[in-house]
Order: structure tokens, then sequence, then C-alpha cells
């Protein structure tokens, strides 16, 4: 095209390049789907940040395998099923079920957060292990492989009648890890639901908005965060690896590292239709039923 002397040319912008969008860690109680908030998942999750030391991650992509000291979160994709998540983090699909609550049909939708177990808390399934094509699930070794057992040391009948009787065994110094640590009850009300391992970790228990809710035993406050509608929630250290969560609260009386007293009001139960307490237990990594160590 000719173009004359001085004439003036306008020239068009370049498009900047659209900057890629980045993804953020979820924290606990971030609201991931919607639904109804379920205080129960959201109490085992801040029983699990207590357990590991650290705050639980989001995540919307698989990884190779689960190996954090805490359980993560996974946003199930289009075309994923439990078994592709389970396989895709070496763990079991009957502990990703029991730690999410899935129904005997396993299903699960698109947009879901799911809980994936630690690899200490959960033994991988045997279908689960990666072989190569041909060669069966290993064998894992016996016992008496690994160290020979202790040599037999018996006496003679005649011996043993010789002896004298021996003293009453001290019943109190082999008393079990769940009788020497038993627990109060947080609350002065009535169970309304029990303990499900695979639907609701602890129990619930109703009383009027208001009612003080006190620490089971002594102990260390270890976490106090709030679910998805602001409600907060405290988890209680014991001695003997416990951990204790108290879910449905308000008027937090402590903070993080106090120590508290068996019997001590560390909040009052919140309002609710109807209103209650959901009260958990742990063992180590181990949900536990709260009613076994309840007085």
């Amino acid at each position: 095209m000719y173009k004359r002397q001085g004439e003036v040319l306008a020239l068009p912008s370049r498009v900047a390049a659209t900057p890629a969008s980045t993804a953020t860690g979820g924290v606990i109680g971030a609201t991931a789907a919607p639904g109804a908030v379920d205080v129960s998942t959201i109490a085992t999750t801040a029983l699990d940040r207590v357990d590991s030391g650290t705050p639980a991650a989001t995540t919307t992509k698989p990884a190779a395998s689960a190996t954090a000291a805490e359980p993560i979160r996974h946003r199930v994709q289009r075309g994923e099923t439990a078994f592709s998540i389970a396989r895709s983090y070496n763990i079991s699909v009957k502990a990703l079920a029991e730690w999410n609550g899935l129904g005997s049909d396993l299903e699960v939708r698109e947009g879901q957060y799911l809980i994936i177990p630690t690899v200490s808390a959960v033994a991988p399934d045997p279908v689960a292990v990666n072989t190569a094509p041909g060669v069966g699930t290993p064998t894992p070794l016996p016992p008496s492989s690994k160290e020979p057992l202790p040599a037999e040391k018996t006496k003679p009948a005649a011996a043993v009648k010789a002896e004298s009787t021996p003293a009453s065994p001290n019943l109190g110094a082999s008393r079990t890890a769940a009788s020497a640590s038993r627990l109060a009850m947080p609350i002065d009300g009535k169970i309304i639901k029990g303990y499900d391992k695979a639907k609701n970790d602890g129990i619930d228990i109703s009383a009027a908005a208001g009612t003080p809710v006190k620490a089971a035993a002594d102990g260390t406050v270890a976490l106090i965060t709030k679910d998805t509608k602001g409600t907060p929630i405290v988890v209680v250290r014991h001695p003997d690896g416990l951990l204790t969560g108290y879910a449905g609260v308000t008027d937090v009386k402590v903070a993080k590292g106090d120590s508290v007293k068996r019997g001590q009001v560390i909040a009052v139960l919140g309002p609710g239709n109807p209103p209650f307490l959901h009260f958990a237990v742990r063992n180590g990594n181990d949900s536990v039923d709260p009613m076994a160590y309840l007085q």
C-alpha cells in the first residue's frame, strides 16, 4: 500500500497475556461444596490437625501417594470413582469410605471433597498394591523368620508346688490406658446420636443453649478453630495420646496452650435446632467410642 510522506499511522496496542490463576491452599472450615454443614467432619479434621501439629491442606489434584503426616482433602473430578481415588493415593477403598461416611455403593459426586487418610493411619488394601504383570502380591514374612522365638523355660511340677504362694497382684498397676484415662461427661444432657465409626466419629449430646461445656479430663488446649458458620471448636490434648474435641460451642473461656482441669468450664453450648454438643475422642490416629471412656 502506498504511503505519503508525513502521514501518521495508528498502530494497534499489544494485548498482555492473561496471568495464570493460582490455587490457594484450603483451611479447616472452608466451604468446599454446597450443602449442609457436617459438624462431625469438621471436628474430625480439627482433631487430625492437632495430631499432626500442622494446618490441614486442600488439594484438587491427586498426588502419587499420600505421604503427609495428616489427612489431606481431595476434590472429586469428573469421571473419578472411589476406587480410582483410593488407588491414586495408595490407600484402601474401605479406609476412604470409613473416613468419609460413603454408602455401600461407594458413590462420589463431582465437586465433592473427600478426606484422604494418612498412610500411617491406614494400611493399603492388598488389591491396591501395584505389581508387575504376572507377579503375584508379595507375601509378608512371618515373625519367626525375622527373630527366633525365645527359649521356653519350664520347671518340674514338684518344684512349682514347693514354691510359696505368690502375693495377690496389684490390679491398679495393670490397668489399661482406657481404664486409667476415664473421662467425665462434658455436658449435662441427653445423648441423641451414638458413635458410628463410618458415619459419626463421636456422640451428640443435646442440652439447652448456654449450658456449660466442661473439659472431660486434665489436659492442654491444643487447638481452637471454627466451622464454616463461625462456630468455635475446641480440641484438648490429654495424657496417653488421647484427644477430645468439643464442637457446637460458643463463648470459649480458654486459649490455645492453656492447661485445663477435669470439670473446668471451657465454653458454653451454642444455639441450634436442637442445640447439641458433638463430643469426639481420638486415641492417637484412631477414632474411638467416647462411651468406652465416659463414667
